[in-house]
């Protein structure tokens, strides 16, 4: 693309060798950009100018993201950006009041950098090369850049990784009783988390009993919903037993065995961070997990703690039952692997117990055999009968 030297001479100071760019110029220098050009860039001039990347006119953020907050003695304090946008005002208005009393140049473009200065820091506080704008306290001001980026700003503190109801967090430790796809519970937690059910004719009876229970005593009830949306706190009434439920109402119960809840360990880099598994109850303090599930969780019982939600609505049931499950898991969908395998004391124990040197007294035996639920009920004849009854592993 060729350019008249012309036309470069007619701008207003091209000839100096070093010279600063005032906004109106580069506004100016951007509209003669041709549509073709524009598209040559890689934008499409009914939608991106570039003239249109200059600010002339600033956006004012509505008063629910910047709201005045009371203080003592009756009076509100503004927000930060309540604060920066008036800013941007006077510095707007003594701009005019310049132009209006036809300051000199140099002036009047001091005064044009700080507004500039001013609706930059509306965007990102402090400006680099710039001094940290503050509040009278000398309090830096928390403006835009400020409220989304970093641990504590709107996407992982609010939105991605923000405090939720229902949920519950403590220590792991290692159980290979219970099955892959269960979680021990400790029954405090239980009391805590609720879920909701609607009483029908099918289940008006054991709801009552759970509400006739009460909030202390698991399982329990700790809230009955009434149609009209009131809400009873079974802490407060007298009589448990003494409500009467009707069909449509919502209790809201405890957490249950075999309830469908979310199991999660941080960081989660995964998929199977996040798994579903059913509630078993159980005593003492600590989440229960298998020694399979360790592997996808990236879990050990060093002191690691998990997270664990507990799901309110019949769809989210559904779809954790359907999508999250362990057993569904297995295998990774990165690269058509099992994720999980036995380890540890299982394949210890499972290496022991088919040697054919190993032999079991028959209690111990019979002992193995009733966690054993395919076991069709027969016992091979003990190898050793004399002097202790023993069987073959």
């Amino acid at each position: 693309m060729e350019y008249d030297q012309g036309d470069a001479d007619a701008l207003d100071g091209m000839g100096d060798r070093k010279q600063t760019l005032q906004p109106a110029q580069a506004r100016d220098i951007l509209r003669t950009i041709s549509n073709e050009d524009c598209r040559c860039l890689g934008l499409d001039p009914r939608y991106a100018r570039p003239e249109w990347m200059v600010l002339t006119v600033l956006p004012i953020g509505p008063p629910h993201i910047r709201p005045s907050v009371a203080v003592d003695g009756g009076n509100r304090s503004a927000d930060d950006l309540t604060h920066v946008y008036g800013n941007v005002v006077k510095a707007n208005t003594r701009l005019q009041s310049a132009i209006r009393a036809g300051v000199s140049q140099p002036e009047r473009e001091e005064l044009e950098r700080m507004l500039q200065f001013h609706v930059g820091v509306v965007c990102e506080n402090p400006l680099p090369g710039f001094p940290m704008a503050t509040q009278r306290t000398g309090r830096p001001l928390k403006t835009i850049r400020e409220r989304l980026v970093g641990k504590a700003g709107r996407v992982r503190g609010n939105l991605m990784g923000k405090r939720v109801d229902f949920s519950g967090r403590s220590v792991i430790t290692g159980d290979p009783i219970i099955s892959i796809h269960q979680v021990g519970v400790p029954r405090s937690i239980a009391r805590n988390l609720t879920v909701p059910e609607t009483v029908t004719r099918y289940n008006v009876g054991r709801l009552q009993q759970l509400v006739a229970n009460g909030p202390e005593e698991h399982p329990g009830a700790k809230y009955i919903i009434r149609e009209d949306g009131s809400r009873v706190d079974l802490q407060y009434v007298t009589s448990t037993a003494e409500l009467r439920l009707r069909h449509g109402w919502v209790v809201e119960r405890h957490l249950q065995d075999d309830d469908v809840v979310l199991f999660n360990r941080q960081p989660s880099l995964h998929k199977m961070s996040i798994m579903c598994h059913r509630v078993k109850v159980l005593d003492y303090s600590t989440f229960r997990l298998n020694l399979v599930c360790t592997t996808p969780y990236n879990a050990d019982f060093d002191g690691d703690e998990m997270n664990l939600h507990a799901l309110q609505t019949l769809p989210a049931i559904a779809e954790a039952a359907t999508m999250m499950a362990v057993p569904d898991l297995i295998v990774s969908s990165q690269n058509n692997r099992p994720v999980m395998g036995v380890i540890q004391d299982t394949l210890l124990g499972s290496s022991f117990f088919t040697r054919r040197d190993c032999f079991l007294e028959k209690g111990k035996l019979m002992n193995i055999l009733m966690w054993m639920y395919t076991w069709n009920g027969r016992i091979p004849k003990p190898s050793i009968m004399v002097p202790n009854k023993s069987a073959p592993g």
